[in-house]
């Protein structure tokens, strides 16, 4: 008994024993939890994927529908209710273009509008949870959940870590998780990508038939998604070829020819004849992708396994499990038929779906390039949403271009036999380490890096490069990165190192920031800032030797995994802000090149209004197809010219799906020829009557039409909304202007710019690299780094886009759920007394003062001068250029006279006051920057600090506003530093105050200043959205606290059409607000007394006032600034109040 209890006491110690060293050597991720099946890497998934559905679903349908958005929510909504008429592929016409005319009572392929699988997966969602903007996107948004839970299936081959970061870059990455809430194919294309992938590999590994019918049913459904699968097969072909190639016989004589087909493809390429069929279609073109693409391909044939893995599974499918080939076939064709032919109703679909994408696009779309975006288009989106796949893929080259001249470095040298036990011992150590360079790398990598690279240039080499096609780079490029982030793990816990190990992301964030401080030091030039930059310095090269002291202690395999890590994980901080931002924060407002043409959040809010003031209109007119009435009403939108331009169709068509009796009506047309009998509709009770509702693209909108839609409608949101807008990208044929798309043509291509421009651009060219160097070069670090942190657009760069004009007929003005908006419409609508005309013609114009003989200047900012008008108009002359010298400007804007006749102007880019005399010779200038911002733009940057801002008084960063009061003292309203500074008539420092923030005399990029008759100082606070009041302490100094602060609706953050604001004697403030085309007159405690707007002679209304005067004779004058005019008008008599 005693034995045997001893026994079993030994047999349970080892069974103990056993199970601690398991546990102890297993992975936190595979160690069990009380749930028995349960374990920490499923409940990681769990967690990951509940995620997941929250990140794609929540809030679904906050944005506005996109133009492509509407076509394919339009489409479905037809294909679910039955509604037919479905546009079908008819050949091209004799130009090249689709035919068109052919069209089905139910879905047909058209490649205009790419594949079935979006239009039946959305009309499903339809049908289980009705039509909207969320169920449009809704099957897009399941397929981003399911690329997060498809990671699992990736485990082979990144392991359990990496597959757990595989889920988490493909659930939230700021492209993926953009437009797999986007109603279009691509959010579906990148999962059955993933799906083809995954089982290709699996089933290479396995030879498990349900891989390979998961290849058939990823590769079925991409087919019947998008024409990109062309793309695909080409990429996977090349990869696939190289691969049987370097199976089979003839492997010894790959590179000999492949070396001939790059030849050839070189010669193409300088030689570039045109292709036979097609258009813009050039044979050097497709040599240039043939050679990428199999130079890629030999880089990684070079280091993949030698054994025969392709070859032998595909003879075996062929020899023994030919039944497995044709189930998948089966599938495949299965497929295809049943959504092309539309369930076996238009059984044209079986033959278009195969050849009518690749005819439409050799036709025609190649040469289209729709966007017309550069070249370097993705090099731009791809470092700026998907850094960590960018910095990941460019390691992994590396390595392998190093790995592939370490082998042909071993193969060529000679091993000498080793004389004695200590050679021979030595011999043993260069075996191992030969041996280990020697090591096939893993087909996964390398087919994921071959992918990715090979799909940025054939993307890049595309004619249409739209911002949704990047995700077809991201999907790859993520699935490196997990790889990449999985093999870090891996060595940390191989290698095993010490706790000394959590120094290193310690030492790589304090050497991060210490850099970034050096640079911002040195970037902003100068002895001081030099100075300023040493200690930084010798911190970072302190930090350098630690890190090289940590090598030496813990190895160099360890650190680096560390560093890795450590990058990885500040890179992946920035995607999560980058997501937030994209996805959530702004996801219809174009500050991300990401997001493009985005219909604005109005539009949605417009066509709700319209359906509540229809059916309080028609509620008696209900029927079997209009239950709830309103429907029937009429409504009058405008369809474009004769070429669709100024078309509001998209998203119109879908907004207003349900409406029976809409007229689109050429807007260009009746703009030019109008009439009321234009406007009369048939309303549903059988008369004839005005249109309730008539919305028109607004520059289709005459003079003599908007004269007739006054007679008998009003504008209940104003005199124009944005219908939709855009990324302001620059301009291709003006090099020298801002915007990515100054450097589309370069020095390289003059010849190209000229024709397409039409004239010379040699002199502005830049060179065909420097878009490459921009982010690396010094004084663009400060707009670099507050577009990646902040997204702010550098000035000059605003949003643009096109504005449509929605007009209520006047007896249902109280027929919304508007009214309030009705009421805070402008109340009056002034004719302009007389105007004067900038010589340019151009926009711009800003600042405006009066001198004392009452003639008239207004700062001519894009111009760089000063225009001087007689009081009834006449141009008298005008003044400056673009330059730094003393009669000079960099985009002048405020401007002011002292009692003595001096003129003082804001020279905004030159960061300085420049003051004139009244014979207006230039005199003196006060201010500096000592930062280049770009293009000669200099700024002093403080951010608004009170202690950077006291060190430098009058260092400037884009002075706006400026005001003299009546002691002749200077008043300087620096914008960028958020202050307000006060110099003497000759430019001598006195004093300043506020700084950045939102608290009471703080400000937000002040753009403009007044005093009333006592002296009281009214700030354009224009950023914090208010206007701020101060007065004047003992010392005769502006009290820094202020009298008053009121807001002024229309003024927004990050907006740069400066607004400006000015006091009449009497204490009257006028206040510009642009973004509603008014101005605010208000008391001097913030009471509104009167909103109005103005038309000019030619009854164009003021667009976007921005500089205010008032004249001697009450009078105010106004700057239109993107008209290039000012106008006086006349108000009536207001009652005002002090603060």
């Amino acid at each position: 008994m005693d034995h045997c209890g001893w026994e079993s006491r030994q047999q349970l110690t080892v069974r103990i024993t056993m199970a601690t060293q398991t546990f102890a050597t297993e992975s936190l991720l595979s160690r069990r939890l009380r749930a028995g099946w349960l374990n920490w890497e499923t409940a990681a998934y769990t967690l990951i994927i509940i995620a997941s559905i929250i990140a794609h679903l929540w809030g679904l349908d906050r944005m506005a529908l996109h133009h492509d958005e509407s076509i394919h929510a339009w489409s479905s909504w037809r294909l679910y209710t039955g509604a037919g008429s479905f546009s079908c592929w008819n050949g091209l016409d004799e130009n090249g273009n689709a035919r068109g005319g052919l069209y089905h009572e139910t879905y047909c392929y058209d490649p205009v509008y790419h594949g079935p699988s979006l239009y039946f997966l959305t009309a499903l969602a339809y049908f289980l949870f009705g039509d909207g903007d969320a169920q449009a996107r809704l099957p897009m948004a399941l397929a981003g959940i399911g690329l997060v839970a498809s990671a699992w299936w990736l485990r082979p081959y990144l392991g359990r870590g990496g597959a757990l970061i595989a889920a988490l870059l493909l659930g939230f990455s700021p492209s993926l998780l953009y437009y797999t809430r986007f109603a279009r194919h691509d959010g579906l294309m990148v999962l059955w990508e993933l799906w083809m992938v995954i089982g290709a590999l699996r089933w290479i590994d396995t030879g498990r038939a349900q891989w390979l019918y998961l290849v058939a049913v990823g590769l079925a459904l991409a087919i019947a998604t998008h024409e990109l699968y062309y793309i695909l097969l080409f990429i996977f072909g090349v990869f696939v070829l190289m691969r049987l190639l370097a199976e089979s016989r003839f492997a010894r004589y790959l590179n000999i020819v492949l070396l001939v087909v790059i030849g050839l493809c070189v010669a193409l390429m300088i030689i570039n004849p045109p292709l036979p069929f097609g258009r813009g279609l050039y044979v050097g073109e497709k040599a240039f992708l043939i050679a990428s693409a199999l130079v890629l391909a030999w880089l990684c044939q070079r280091l993949w396994p030698p054994e025969s893995v392709l070859t032998s599974r595909l003879r075996a499918l062929w020899q023994t499990e030919r039944n497995t080939l044709w189930t998948a076939l089966a599938i495949l064709g299965g497929i295809y038929l049943v959504l092309y032919t539309s369930f076996f109703t238009y059984l044209p679909g079986a033959i278009d779906g195969i050849t009518a994408g690749l005819i439409y696009w050799l036709g025609s779309q190649q040469e289209y390039a729709r966007g017309d975006q550069p070249w370097y288009y993705y090099l731009m989106l791809l470092p700026l949403y998907e850094p960590l796949a960018v910095f990941s893929g460019l390691g992994v080259v590396g390595a392998m271009i190093v790995a592939v001249i370490r082998r042909w470095q071993i193969k060529r040298q000679a091993v000498s036999s080793a004389p004695d036990a200590e050679a021979s011992d030595l011999a043993d150590v260069d075996e191992s380490a030969r041996l280990k360079a020697m090591a096939p790398w893993p087909l996964y990598p390398l087919l994921v890096v071959f992918w990715f690279f090979t799909a940025i240039i054939i993307f890049s080499w595309a004619g249409e490069k739209m911002p949704w096609l990047v995700v077809h780079m991201s999907l790859p490029g993520n699935l490196l990165a997990a790889w990449v982030c999985g093999r870090f793990i891996d060595v940390i816990r191989r290698e095993r190192p010490d706790a000394q190990i959590w120094l290193v992301p310690l030492t790589v964030v304090l050497l991060g920031v210490a850099i970034g401080v050096a640079f911002w030091r040195l970037s902003t030039g100068g002895q001081t800032a030099i100075l300023q930059a040493i200690v930084p310095l010798l911190i970072v090269f302190g930090l350098i030797y630690a890190l090289l002291s940590l090598i030496g202690r813990l190895g160099i395999r360890s650190v680096s995994a560390a560093l890795g890590i450590t990058v990885s994980l500040l890179l992946a901080a920035y995607m999560i802000r980058a997501t937030w931002l994209v996805v959530y924060d702004h996801p219809d407002v174009p500050v991300e090149p990401l997001i493009y043409t985005q219909t604005a959040p109005d539009v949605p809010r417009y066509a709700a209004d319209i359906r509540e003031l229809a059916i309080n209109l028609t509620r008696g007119n209900r029927g079997p197809q209009d239950p709830t009435g309103g429907l029937t009403m009429p409504l009058i939108l405008d369809g474009g010219d004769r070429s669709a331009e100024g078309s509001l169709a998209w998203p119109l068509q879908w907004y207003l799906r349900d409406f029976k009796n809409i007229s689109w009506v050429n807007g260009s047309e009746l703009g030019r020829v109008p009439s009321v009998d234009q406007l009369t509709v048939t309303m549903p009770d059988g008369n004839r009557d005005l249109a309730p509702i008539v919305m028109l693209y607004r520059p289709f909108v005459t003079d003599r039409l908007r004269d007739i839609l006054r007679e008998s409608y009003v504008q209940p949101y104003g005199q124009a909304g944005v219908f939709n807008w855009w990324f302001p990208e620059g301009n291709k044929c003006s090099p020298q202007s801002p915007g990515y798309k100054r450097f589309y043509y370069s020095t390289w291509s003059a010849a190209a710019a000229q024709a397409d421009c039409g004239r010379d651009l040699s002199s502005e060219l830049h060179g065909p690299f420097d878009v490459l160097l921009w982010p690396f070069q010094r004084e663009n670090w400060p707009t670099l780094g507050r577009y990646l942190l902040f997204r702010q657009l550098p000035e000059p760069l605003i949003l643009s886009g096109r504005e449509v004009e929605v007009w209520l007929r006047r007896d249902l003005a109280g027929g919304t759920a508007q009214t309030t908006t009705v009421t805070a419409a402008p109340e009056l609508r002034l004719a302009a007394l007389n105007e004067v005309r900038l010589s340019s013609g151009g926009s711009g114009a800003t600042g405006i003062a009066i001198d004392q003989q009452g003639q008239i200047y207004v700062a001519d900012t894009y111009n760089h001068r000063i225009e001087v008008f007689a009081p009834d108009g006449t141009l008298v002359r005008n003044f400056g250029g673009q330059g730094n010298g003393l009669d000079q400007f960099y985009e002048p804007r405020g401007l002011a006279f002292d009692s003595q006749g001096n003129l003082y102007i804001a020279d905004t880019w030159n960061a300085r006051v420049v003051k004139y005399s009244a014979d207006l010779r230039p005199i003196a200038s006060w201010g500096s920057g000592d930062m280049d911002l770009g293009d000669g733009r200099r700024a002093t940057i403080t951010e608004g600090d009170p202690a950077r801002n006291a060190a430098a008084p009058l260092g400037f960063f884009g002075p706006r506003g400026i005001a003299v009061d009546a002691a002749d003292n200077v008043y300087i309203a620096d914008t960028g530093n958020k202050r307000i500074v006060v110099t003497d008539s000759n430019g001598q420092f006195l004093y300043q105050f506020g700084g950045a923030g939102s608290a009471p005399g703080q400000f937000n990029e002040p753009t403009s200043l007044a005093f009333d008759a006592a002296g009281n100082l009214y700030v354009a606070d224009t950023w914090n959205g208010r206007v701020q009041v101060f007065g004047r302490g003992a010392d005769g100094r502006i009290d820094p606290i202020p009298l008053a602060t009121w807001p002024v609706p229309g003024w927004q953050a990050n907006t740069y059409d400066d607004p400006m604001l000015a006091v009449s004697p009497e204490g009257t403030v006028y206040i510009a607000v642009p973004s509603r085309q008014h101005v605010l007159t208000a008391n001097a405690a913030g009471e509104p007394l009167l909103r109005w707007t103005g038309v000019g002679s030619d009854s164009v209304p003021i667009a976007s006032p921005s500089g205010i005067v008032v004249a001697t004779d009450g009078s105010v004058w106004i700057v239109d600034r993107l008209s290039g005019r000012a106008a006086r008008f006349s108000l009536p008599a207001l009652a005002p109040s002090t603060p």
